[in-house]
């Protein structure tokens, strides 16, 4: 099968199984919102930063080097990341519950404000439960990885679906019983057993198990050091919002701030994991076959993915404020008037798309570099943003830091000879074209 057939084929898979994906949790966050209270949206949205934030400062970037690799052929290879993979999960598990005995003893220190999420008494428990998830994902099988480097991802997709729905279900049923927190809790871990069983069916590929091949860790370091950079700046941009806003309002607030976060991001990350588990995959391919194709291929995959970001962008940023009327009860309206200010910053993904050709190049300090400055911006630009203009200020301030990085993009990709100064705006005008017209039409 051609590469193109292949990219097609993959790609089809990763749409359809990631905007089912989505279809499936908006569902089950519609029921669980009409059965929990925003505050129990707002503690969970923490602790799963805090659950990311010790994964990601824990990468290496296992499943990169897998794809990227020429070695990954080889099962002491394969073994050994696996090994490391388990390790990680320990790692993750034992740092949650640092975390969660941490927050327990600065209870009575009164070091954040009252009513913040940081000082609800369950939070520790909860940290403490969720550390369980981190080692379950540790013992996931690498014939995922295996599978997405060969752009063979129907496999994937099905089990990720299928674990994803047995955990909302899950979580539909103890929230209709005990209307708490503990719901959302135990969803999540039933999700992450699940399709770590599943990765281990036979259908998938062989076995593999522990070994430690010190050249093939020492490649995967070599790789990974500057992806561990990279991933702890990634955790900083992705995660710190709400990291920030944690400290700044009140549960509730941050539970409205989370349903307008996630329709923004929804289909940002449908993209994303286009771009990640197919495109990725791809570009890699042709710098090792034929990289005098780069440039070339890189603007024939983007061309159809700035199309429709630019549609669906347009129609989000003039009209989200009747989404959230149409989908939420009034608790959620203030959610309207921010998702259309966090849905902007999601014209700019194709560009971001370089990212891969630098990582397919094998540039990953340079990927360490981006999230750095998009990192230290984040953190400078929302407190300040909040305390001048409050949530408001904080909000755009969010939206804003999401381009901080573009100049730089830019730039690399004009060293590299990547960089098509045409290809690069000529969609915009659809956006303004849908943008306008939406704007016409809800006014």
């Amino acid at each position: 099968m051609t590469l193109r057939k292949k990219v097609f084929k993959a790609g089809n898979w990763v749409l359809s199984g990631h905007f089912l994906s989505q279809v499936i949790r908006l569902g089950g966050n519609l029921v669980l919102t009409r059965l929990l209270v925003p505050e129990m949206f707002g503690l969970m949205a923490i602790v799963t930063v805090a659950l990311n934030g010790i994964a990601m400062f824990s990468d290496l970037g296992i499943n990169q080097n897998i794809i990227q690799s020429k070695n990954a052929n080889k099962k002491s290879y394969i073994n050994t990341a696996w090994a490391v993979q388990i390790l990680r999960g320990v790692i993750i598990f034992f740092f949650m519950l640092l975390l969660s005995a941490f927050l327990y003893s600065l209870r009575d220190l009164e070091l954040f404000p009252d009513g913040s999420v940081y000082t609800h008494p369950e939070l520790p428990l909860i940290l403490a439960v969720m550390s369980v998830a981190g080692l379950i994902a540790g013992f996931n099988s690498m014939n995922l990885a295996l599978l997405n480097r060969e752009l063979e991802l129907k496999k994937v997709i099905q089990i990720e679906v299928i674990s994803q729905v047995i955990g909302i279900l899950f979580m539909v049923f103890l929230a209709y019983n005990l209307r708490n927190i503990w719901a959302l809790v135990f969803g999540t871990l039933v999700a992450s057993s699940v399709k770590m069983i599943l990765s281990h069916h036979s259908s998938l590929g062989e076995k593999y198990s522990w070994e430690w091949d010190g050249e093939a860790l020492q490649e995967m370091l070599h790789f990974g050091k500057w992806i561990f950079g990279a991933s702890m700046f990634t955790f900083l941009v992705a995660q710190g919002d709400r990291l920030l806003l944690g400290a700044l309002i009140t549960p509730y607030e941050l539970g409205v701030y989370t349903i307008a976060f996630f329709l923004a991001m929804a289909f940002n990350k449908m993209m994303r994991k286009v771009m990640s588990s197919v495109l990725y995959a791809a570009l890699s391919d042709v710098v090792r076959n034929r990289p005098q194709d780069l440039k070339r291929i890189y603007y024939k995959m983007r061309a159809p993915l700035d199309l429709v970001v630019m549609v669906v962008v347009g129609v989000l940023a003039s009209t989200g404020h009747l989404v959230i009327d149409f989908l939420y009860d009034d608790r959620y309206r203030e959610a309207g008037w921010m998702l259309e200010i966090l849905s902007l910053p999601t014209i700019f993904l194709g560009t971001t798309m370089a990212g891969l050709c630098f990582m397919a190049l094998g540039d990953s300090k340079y990927i360490m570099l981006l999230t750095g400055v998009s990192a230290l911006s984040l953190f400078i630009l929302v407190p300040v943003s909040f305390y001048l203009y409050g949530i408001q200020g904080a909000v755009i301030a969010i939206a804003l830091n999401s381009i901080v990085e573009i100049p730089l993009i830019l730039y690399k990709m004009n060293q590299y000879k990547l960089l098509s100064w045409i290809d690069e705006f000529k969609a915009w005008p659809v956006f303004f074209l849908v943008y306008g017209l939406g704007h016409y039409i809800t006014n």
